[in-house]
């Protein structure tokens, strides 16, 4: 009887061991495209206008110093799709800290933008432990028009990409996502950038 449940239990965790691995993308299908849904409201954001943006320098309140970078040139890429951007460079010699929205309209204006989009960022996250690995970002934005200062958009949304199994090639799948977890991380940042485009603009991305 002994032999028999022994036997049990080296069989099922051989076959736990060997049972691979899975992979989670926070990518779920909207009929024929992979964009996420935003959590967002628009109170005046049109086909029409606004046609040209600053990307007012993000807010950081995640534990990463590089996270508003990486905001910020996701943004500019993402909103790029819709009208020209200023000049990330310029807008940051420009910008006074702290900053606020008062400030970004005042770069806003003297850019010559139809609006500025002001963001924060509050969650860069990576976390690696032999069997899992996981990076995970969550950005938060606000639009506002340039020309009155109101706000024309607010939306929020998040995205992960986490590789977790339990496997004999487990830690090897976890190990490589955690050494590339700078370009995975900065690829959530598009990712959301591009959710946030679909959410105002779906006529400029090809989702047929």
């Amino acid at each position: 009887m002994g032999k028999t449940i022994l036997s049990f239990v080296l069989l099922s965790a051989v076959l736990l061991i060997c049972s691979g691995c899975g992979t989670f993308h926070s990518l779920p299908y909207d009929g024929h495209n992979t964009y996420r849904s935003v959590d967002s409201n628009n109170y005046g954001f049109t086909k029409n206008y606004p046609k040209s943006f600053t990307i007012y320098p993000f807010k950081n309140t995640s534990w990463y110093r590089e996270a508003s970078d990486r905001a910020n040139q996701a943004m500019y890429q993402g909103f790029s799709l819709i009208g020209p951007c200023a000049s990330i460079d310029e807008t940051e010699k420009i910008a006074v800290q702290p900053y606020c929205a008062a400030d970004a309209l005042k770069v806003a204006r003297q850019q010559n933008s139809d609006a500025v989009v002001v963001g924060e960022v509050t969650r860069q996250d990576h976390f690696w432990f032999l069997l899992m690995a996981y990076s995970s970002v969550s950005i938060k934005i606000n639009i506002y028009d340039s020309k009155d200062g109101r706000l024309i958009y607010s939306g929020n949304t998040w995205a992960i990409d986490s590789d977790w199994g339990l496997s004999i090639v487990s830690p090897i799948s976890s190990l490589i996502d955690h050494i590339n977890w700078s370009r995975l991380t900065q690829g959530l940042y598009y990712r959301i950038a591009m959710d946030f485009v679909h959410d105002l603009r779906q006529d400029v991305l090809a989702t047929r």
